[in-house]
Order: structure tokens, then C-alpha cells, then sequence
């Protein structure tokens, strides 16, 4: 066997040169065997390249050349007991038996298992023989540890008799030995002249065992990725102990001449440096700025006349990277040769299978309910309206509140509860015990019935396929245990769902290389940009392997021999993905740290940062250092207008006074944009208030017309005093204001409002009824008060509400307690009124003083009918504003005392009565505040003045901002522009705003 030996990019100029020198003949058959199909994709395109031709040199990667020599002899080829859920619920069954249910079974502890039973079986070790060991070798160590040790090899053993005894299938060892017996007298390996192993600095003991095979029956030599260099001491066991073992070797230790040049020998050394002026270290402010900061270097690579081949953005993980590279390089036309990973989860199609199978697990939460409704592969032709019926319903959570709740919106209510009622049927059917082949059948039947298979389109059928053959294998666990328990179907078919992962691969001509570390390992580029090198990203943190520690694999490799590498080693082997990556880059390397991370919070720069800089004599607080800005138009300033964006100028336009010529200078002054920007340009002007204001005459008659024939309400005419603008996207838009949000641990506002109303309308219609206003002590209007509550709230109204039933108590607790102290105070106060007209809805026609036509509904009407006096209450659950509800119009615009004795002075059911003023009532506490005759005669002239102005607004289309602290609860805040500087400063200089102001005076 030969030996070469060098790193990465001196490695693949020795195989080049070797090729050529070694190969006697042009069509001399040989096989390739590499590390990873990167790799062989790499050499064979640096052979074509230089010979032209790769004619009969066959290159494999060395996962599929296994493969490829267990096919030989086909007879046997069962397939291979599954990697993926079926291999969990194994060792879950395994963790039930007596002696292995030695933990609580978790997630967590079965990947655990997972892990430390595949790399057991890597590494070829026998249980028996560990036995042996555990009982033979006096060990201080396993002798303390020794419970721990036992169950661990105890597992191990039973895991491979039950993976051996499943029927249909047969275990990876049995593949392997099958493979290894085909090395000596394969056709497939006779019929190459020679045999190439490249790009292995570490193997499993399988593989070990397998090229060890390889090179006693044939002519092989090795070209291994190794170099005399700190960043090596993860791969210097295995090449010491595996590789330097062989008598013929050849020393291809050369210097390395890319980005980094002489820095490369002193990176991760103890001393020295030199300078590498090719190597830039960026300060980015997070993850979008690091893609951002990459593609335009990229672009402006391009118009430099660079090749986007030769061009590489590597991430130690590409997740946290890969939306914004493929939304920003897509903005910028670069093309991408990538291969982006995504869960289960991360696809609309993913969500909506785990609701439909978790919805009776999570209690029919209001938020699930609403995502099926919502998703477009929901199979309900019907499923928007369902959508809005439960959006605007108070249910939170439990089948209970939904059979109480909906009943009450119509018109969907009866179908939405048979599709509630039909999947707990069904759902339920899945919780029972039954056949796993069965069950498998049944979700699939139920998801079917569930999901619009006709919407699917692209990926989205792929995923389908996906949760077919996945919920199909479920029937597999029959070989494990026959009938599932109580819930497992569910939750196993949820569990394999979640854990799948699909791949989405961007393919295009000359495309620039996007990947993760591990498969960058031998490429080479000559433009490399290395993101994300901060703490806890580059390098990853690895804690110790729970189960097989590290002392474990110690002895397994150094006193048993089997080649097991210990799991505090691949903290070491990070050095080398560094290493590999920044060593990538032929000509120019970018290696870019981020000052927060994609949670948003503060990131630190990596150690590899530091020692980079080091190696390089680069100084990071440098005021030339490269520092890439957080604001967007810092970094956009940092490059010429022709390698911005559609987008970006638009964005960039937007932060200017005088955007035109950006445009134009971009090509992008079109008709529509001059006209957006002809708006922009007004909503930043200084001067009057205009049609982006709200100022929109002649365009909101029809508005007024309309709601002067139904009447104005003392509600709507607020609305228009606080903020004419709202009123505006209110009467005059219809955009909904959206409710309080269900919550079953209090009741909104307006639903204890309703509570109070209810019970004192009954309580007084009752009393008024009976003729017991004015005749009962306080004990019998109690009682009567009890009755009124006791009539509309039972103890079981919670399901109305969709509060808790403890919660509940404690508001009927407190709603009995509130009235009784109310109606108390009230009664005493009434003096010769009774309370005689309750919810009271009446109009008024408009009149010489006041020219409008208006509605109200009167809470609660007290009459005199001896002295023939009326006097209008409103109820308030609490007290705001002022003793005086004279400031309060005009100040706080409350207008139903002065509105409803106007109105109430028109009808005919007060005809002979005169006022005695109205009232605001407070519930908690009780509080009285009066509008009296006189000052109703006082102020009835100006505020007849100031609510016509209102009219005159809305009729003229005046509906501009008015901001204040009441902001804070109008649901339009963010669509009003008065977070803007110069709107708000319009409105707040307009003659609009001071004649308003004036009105109130």
C-alpha cells in the first residue's frame, strides 16, 4: 500500500499528479473511494479540467461502496432494519423489560441510547467479550460505575437479538458482513487495476475493518487528509495507529499557499504569525447583515469578472442561514448550488398533520382549531367561514366550550360542531388499544378525509408521500408487540411525523457553493466566506456521551481494540472544520462574526476569531477594521447604486426627501412608482393637511348620508371628537375592531358590564312589577336580587363564558357583593322615582338647533308619575372623569347625558313629563354625578355647536389624527401615521385641530 499524505489542497494536487504519473494506460479501469460524494464530485471535475477526460476512473463515495458490493450477491438482500422510528420504539420496548427500565423513558434518553448503541456497533464490539472484560479485568473505575456499566452492555446485547429477530429485515451487521465477504473474490473490485481510498482522517471500526480487507486483496494506495499541525491532533491517533503502520509511505507534507499563505502554520500554534492581507474578519450585526454583507461582496466579485463556481459561503450549520441566503441571494440573481434542510414542522402541511392528530391531546385549543380552519389544505370548501366564526367566538379551550359557545353564532355553528363531534369520534377510535397494522390505516383514512389532496402542489405532495409511508410503517411495531396501549398510536404516529426532515436542493449552472463545514471538508475555492464563527456556533459544544463515557470508549479502543473514537473528541475535531474552512479559500477568505445572534441576543466572537486574527496580525478594533453597520442604509451606502436591488432602492428611497433620482438612476422611475413617490413626498411636507390626512372633500357624502338616515349614536359621535380618523376607518372603511381576546381566567370589560345590566334590569323590572320599589327592607331586596342572579348565572354559566369554574365563583362571589351594595345605595336614593323603562332604544329627529338625526339606548329611565318627572340614568361599571359632566363633554367627549335628555325630551312616552336632569351611575363603587336642567339649558347652545361641527367634518370629509393617551386602545394606531414626525406635526399645526380645540373651549 502507498501512503500520501497532506492537507486538504496539497492532498488533491498529489492525487492529480499521481494519476498521471501512475496510470499506464488512458483507459485504465480505477476505482475512487472518497470520504463523501463532495469530494469525489470535486476530484473528478479537477481531473476533467486538467486531463480533459475521466474516462473508466470511477469515483464512490465510501457509504455507497458498501452498497454497491452487498449487491453482488443479491440473494439475501432483505432490507435494512430501519434508522428511523420503528428503530425507537424498539428500545422503548427493550427499557420496559425487567432490569433495563432502569430510567424514567424519555425522548432524550432513548437518542442517548441511540447514539452510544451505533457507536458500540461501529466500532464491531462484542458484548460478550465486554462482558468478559467488566467481570476478568480488576478496573477501579467500572467497578464503581459498575450498575451503570453492565445495564449498558446488558442493552446492547438484547438490542441486537431483538434487531435480529425481526422478521423481513436484516441488521446493518449482517449487510456489512455480507459486504465484507464479497472484498477477496468480488467481480465488481477484479475488475479494476488499481483501488484509491481518499479524504479519510477518521473511520468507524466497520470501516477499518472493511479497507483493511481491501488493501491485503488489492493494489491500493491512500491519499489521507493529515499534516504535521495543531489543527491535525483530532485525526493524529487514527493516522498514527492506522495509516503510518504500513512500511511503504511517501511524506506530502507541503507548505500551503492559499488566502492564508504563511498564517496557516501558525494558526492554533502556540507562537508565531505572519500577515495574510487576503483575509478579512467582519464585524456583522446579525444574521441577515452576515448574508447581506456576503452577497454584495459576491455581486461586486461578479462585476470584477469572477466566476460564481469558484465562489463558497460555508456555516458550521447552515439552519440558522439558510432562509435569509435564499431570499437575499435571490433578490441580488445569484445562483446557488445548495441543499437546505428543513423539518417537519417548518411546512404548513406539517402543521396542519399534527394538529388534526393532536387536537383532542391539547383539549381542541381555540389556536389549533383556528390554524386547521386556516390552512389551505384544509378539505372543507366552507373552511373561511369557519375560520371568522370561531375568530370572533369566546372559545379557549375544551369540546365542552365549543358545544356551549357556538350554538350562539350562526349560520355555521351546526356544521362546524359535526366536524368537532365527528373527529372526536374518531379520534378517540385512534386512542384505543388496537392492531398496529389497523391503526396505521385508520390515520391514514382519517388525515385523508382531512386533508385537500387536489391543493397540493411541488414539495408539498412529496411531504404527503412522506406521512403515507411513514404512518404505514407504524404496522411494523406488529413485529415488536401486536396491539398498541391506551394513546400510543397517537402519540407514535405524532413522534415519527415530527422527526421527519426533508431536503430542498437548489441546483444551478455555475452555482456559488452553500454548504455546512462537514461537507466542505477538500474543496476548494477561490473566494470562501465562513459565517457565523461565534462562541457556541464555531466550534459547537459537546458534552460527554451520558452513557458510553468517555473512560468506556478508552477502554473499548485502547485495551480491546476497537477503533471508537471518545465523544469529548469532536470538540477537538472542530478545530480541524475551521481549519479545512478557512484553508478552503485559494485567493480570498471572509470570515464573518455577528454582534447578536439569530435569537436576537448578544453573540460574542468566537475563540477561532481571535486566534485567526493572531495568526493573521489582523487587529479586530482596528478602526479600519471591516464593521459592517446595523442600519440598513449604512449598509447599503457601502456599495454602488448598481449592485443594489429593486428592493433595496425602494427601501433606501423611502428614508429620503428626494428619492427620484435613485430611481431613475436604477431604472425603476415608472408611472406607478412616480406616483408613489409623488405621495411620499407629500406625506413629508410640512405644509397644510391633505387627502393622506384624512382631508377628503366631496368623497364622504354617501357616508354621511348613510349614517344620518340610521342615526348618529353618542358612541359614534365620540369616536369622531377623540380621533376623526378613526371614526373615519370605522363608519367610513367598515374595518373591524377587534374584540377582547377569550380568556378563561377573567372576563373582558364589556362582558361585566353585560353581567351588571342583566341583573339590574331584571331586578328593577321585577321590583317595579311587584310594586315593591319603594316598600322593601334590605334583606327582601336581597332576596330579590339573589333571584335575578340565580335566573341568568347559574354556577354553570363558566361554559358560557369559557372561564374556569373556580374563576367563575369568585366573579358571581363578587358580582353578588358589588349589587348588593349597589342596589342598597339606589333604592335609598330614589326618592318618588321608580325605575320604569329599562334598555330603552329611541331616536330623535334632527331639530333648527342641532341638524341631526340621532339613536341611543338608554340604560334605565326613572319616573315621577305624580309629579310628572323623568330622570335618565346611564350605568358605568366604573367611575372616570370629572365631577362635572359638563367639562367632561367637552373635555372627554361624553355625550350620553346631554344626548339622551335631547332625546328623550321627543317622545311620546314622555309627553307631560319635564326632566330632572340625567345621571352617570357608577357600579364599583357606587357614584352619582348629574347633568341638571339648568346646567343642560347652560351648555345646550355650545354643544349643540360643537356636535354640528362634528357632522359638518364627516359631511365635508375632514378626518384627520387627533393623537393622545387614548391611543393606546384604538386598534388603527398603526395604520394612522402618527408615529410619522411629519404628519403628526401637520396635525398638530393644522386649523383643523385649533378649531376643535376652540369648539371644546
Amino acid at each position: 500500500m502507498k501512503l500520501y499524505y497532506a492537507h486538504y489542497p496539497a492532498l488533491e494536487d498529489s492525487f492529480a499528479k499521481f494519476v498521471v504519473q501512475e496510470r499506464r494506460q488512458p483507459l485504465e479501469k480505477w476505482l475512487v473511494i472518497c470520504s463523501s460524494s463532495f469530494l469525489a464530485q470535486r476530484l473528478q471535475t479537477r481531473l476533467a479540467t486538467q486531463t480533459g477526460a475521466v474516462a473508466n476512473i470511477h469515483f464512490i463515495a465510501g457509504s455507497v461502496f458498501l452498497k454497491q458490493l452487498d449487491k453482488e450477491q443479491p440473494q439475501n438482500n432483505l432490507p435494512l432494519v430501519p434508522q428511523n422510528h420503528i428503530r425507537d420504539f424498539l428500545i422503548k420496548e427493550i427499557l420496559t423489560e425487567p432490569g433495563f427500565n432502569r430510567y424514567p423513558v424519555s425522548q432524550g434518553l432513548i437518542q442517548a441510547i441511540k447514539g452510544a448503541l451505533r457507536d458500540l456497533a461501529d466500532s464491531l464490539a462484542d458484548p460478550n467479550v465486554l462482558e468478559e472484560h467488566w467481570h476478568s479485568m480488576p478496573d477501579a473505575v467500572l467497578e464503581q460505575d459498575a450498575g451503570r456499566f453492565e445495564w449498558l452492555i446488558g442493552l446492547y446485547k438484547r438490542y441486537q437479538e431483538k434487531e435480529k429477530s425481526l422478521t423481513g429485515y436484516r441488521t446493518y451487521q449482517d449487510m456489512f458482513e455480507h459486504a465484507l465477504a464479497q472484498v477477496e473474490n468480488s467481480g465488481y473490485l477484479h475488475s479494476f487495476s488499481h483501488i484509491v481510498l481518499y479524504g479519510f482522517y477518521d473511520m468507524t471500526g466497520r470501516q477499518l475493518d472493511l479497507f483493511n480487507r481491501l488493501q491485503d486483496c488489492y493494489p491500493v494506495s491512500v491519499f489521507a487528509p493529515y499534516q504535521k499541525h495543531p489543527a491535525y491532533d483530532f485525526a493524529k491517533k487514527f493516522f498514527e495507529t492506522n495509516w503510518l503502520k504500513h512500511p511503504h509511505t511517501q511524506d506530502e507534507n507541503k507548505p500551503f499557499t492559499g488566502a492564508l499563505k504563511e498564517s496557516a502554520q501558525y494558526l492554533f500554534s502556540p507562537q508565531g504569525s505572519a500577515p495574510a492581507k487576503q483575509v478579512s474578519i467582519v464585524n456583522v450585526p446579525n444574521v441577515k447583515g452576515a448574508v447581506f454583507y456576503t452577497a454584495k461582496e459576491i455581486a461586486k466579485l461578479i462585476t470584477q469578472g469572477h466566476s460564481t463556481a469558484d465562489i463558497a459561503v460555508i456555516a458550521r450549520t447552515l439552519p440558522p442561514y439558510q432562509d435569509e441566503i435564499r431570499r437575499i441571494f435571490k433578490e441580488n440573481f445569484l445562483p446557488l448550488q445548495a441543499t437546505f434542510s428543513y423539518p417537519f414542522l417548518h411546512y404548513t402541511l406539517g402543521t396542519l398533520c399534527l394538529n388534526l392528530l393532536n387536537l383532542a391531546e391539547k383539549g381542541f385549543c381555540r389556536e389549533d382549531v383556528l390554524s386547521i380552519f386556516s390552512s389551505p389544505y384544509f378539505n372543507r370548501p366552507e373552511r373561511q367561514a369557519w375560520q371568522r366564526l370561531v375568530s370572533k367566538s369566546l372559545v379557549k379551550r375544551d369540546l365542552a366550550q365549543w358545544q356551549d359557545l357556538l350554538p350562539k353564532q350562526a349560520p355555521a355553528t351546526p356544521e362546524v360542531l359535526a366536524w368537532l363531534n365527528q373527529t372526536v369520534k374518531q379520534l378517540q377510535s385512534l386512542a384505543h388499544p388496537q392492531l398496529w397494522e389497523k391503526g396505521a390505516q385508520k390515520i391514514l383514512d382519517f388525515l385523508a378525509e382531512q386533508i385537500d389532496v387536489n391543493a397540493l402542489q411541488g414539495k408539498d405532495r412529496e411531504i404527503y408521500q412522506a406521512i403515507q409511508d411513514t404512518i404505514t410503517s407504524l404496522a411494523k411495531y406488529q413485529l415488536l408487540r401486536s396491539h398498541s396501549r391506551e394513546g400510543e398510536l397517537l402519540r407514535e404516529a405524532t413522534a415519527a411525523l415530527t422527526a421527519l426532515c426533508f431536503n430542498e436542493v437548489e441546483t444551478m449552472e455555475k452555482g456559488i457553493t452553500v454548504t455546512d463545514a462537514i461537507r466542505a471538508r477538500g474543496l476548494r475555492f477561490k473566494t470562501v466566506f465562513v459565517l457565523g464563527v461565534n462562541d457556541k456556533e464555531f466550534p459547537l459544544l459537546y458534552t460527554e456521551d451520558p452513557l458510553l463515557r468517555d473512560y468506556y470508549r478508552y477502554q473499548l479502543r485502547d485495551t480491546l481494540g476497537y477503533w471508537i473514537n471518545p465523544s469529548l473528541d469532536r470538540a477537538v475535531e472542530e478545530k480541524l472544520l475551521f481549519y479545512n474552512a478557512v484553508t478552503a479559500a485559494q485567493d480570498t477568505l471572509h470570515v464573518l462574526y455577528a454582534r447578536y445572534g439569530a435569537d436576537e441576543k448578544p453573540a460574542v466572537p468566537s475563540i477561532y476569531v481571535t486566534e485567526l486574527a493572531r495568526a493573521c496580525e489582523i487587529k479586530l478594533e482596528a478602526p479600519s477594521a471591516p464593521y459592517v453597520s446595523g442600519q440598513f442604509s449604512k449598509q447599503l451606502a457601502a456599495y454602488p447604486l448598481e449592485l443594489w436591488t429593486k428592493q433595496e432602492v425602494s427601501l433606501y428611497g423611502a428614508l429620503l426627501s428626494h428619492p427620484q433620482p435613485y430611481y431613475q438612476q436604477a431604472g425603476l422611475l415608472t408611472p406607478d412608482n412616480q406616483r408613489s413617490l409623488a405621495a411620499a413626498q407629500a406625506l413629508c411636507s410640512t405644509g397644510p393637511l391633505g387627502s393622506y390626512d384624512g382631508i377628503i372633500p366631496s368623497q364622504t357624502k354617501a357616508l354621511f348620508e348613510q349614517e344620518h338616515k340610521r342615526g348618529f349614536s353618542p358612541s359614534a359621535l365620540q369616536k369622531m371628537a377623540s380621533c376623526p380618523l378613526r371614526y373615519f376607518f370605522h363608519y367610513g372603511l367598515r374595518l373591524e375592531e377587534p374584540g377582547e381576546p377569550a380568556n378563561r381566567e377573567t372576563l373582558a370589560a364589556n362582558e361585566q358590564g353585560t353581567l351588571y345590566h342583566t341583573v339590574l334590569h331584571d331586578f328593577y323590572q321585577t321590583l317595579r312589577a311587584k310594586k315593591l320599589t319603594h316598600s322593601l327592607f334590605d334583606t327582601g331586596a336581597q332576596a330579590y336580587l339573589e333571584g335575578s342572579i340565580n335566573k341568568h348565572y347559574s354556577p354553570l354559566a363558566y361554559r358560557t363564558f369559557g372561564i374556569y369554574p373556580v374563576i367563575w365563583d369568585m366573579i358571581l362571589e363578587k358580582l353578588r357583593q358589588t349589587l348588593a351594595d349597589f342596589v342598597k345605595q339606589d333604592l335609598n336614593q330614589l326618592g318618588l322615582f321608580s325605575p320604569a323603562l329599562f334598555e330603552w332604544e329611541i331616536t330623535g329627529e334632527p331639530t333648527a338647533q342641532l341638524p341631526l338625526r340621532l339613536r341611543g339606548i338608554i340604560d334605565r329611565v326613572d319616573l315621577d308619575n305624580d309629579n310628572k318627572l323623568f330622570k335618565i340614568i346611564d350605568y358605568k361599571s366604573t367611575r372616570k372623569g370629572s365631577a362635572s359632566l359638563t367639562k367632561d363633554f367637552f373635555a372627554l367627549s361624553v355625550f350620553q347625558p346631554f344626548l339622551y335628555i335631547l332625546l328623550a325630551k321627543q317622545q311620546n312616552e314622555l309627553k307631560g313629563y319635564q326632566t330632572t336632569g340625567s345621571c352617570l351611575l357608577s357600579i364599583v363603587p357606587y357614584s352619582k354625578r348629574d347633568l341638571t336642567p339648568a346646567e343642560f339649558d347652560a351648555m345646550q347652545q355650545q354643544a349643540c355647536h360643537f356636535l354640528t361641527q362634528l357632522a359638518d367634518w364627516i359631511k365635508e370629509g375632514t378626518f384627520f389624527i387627533t393623537p393622545s393617551k387614548n391611543c393606546k386602545y384604538c386598534p388603527y394606531s398603526p395604520l394612522c401615521r402618527k408615529d410619522s414626525f411629519k404628519p403628526l406635526l401637520r396635525a398638530q399645526k393644522s386649523t383643523q385641530l385649533a378649531s376643535l380645540e376652540e369648539a371644546r373651549q
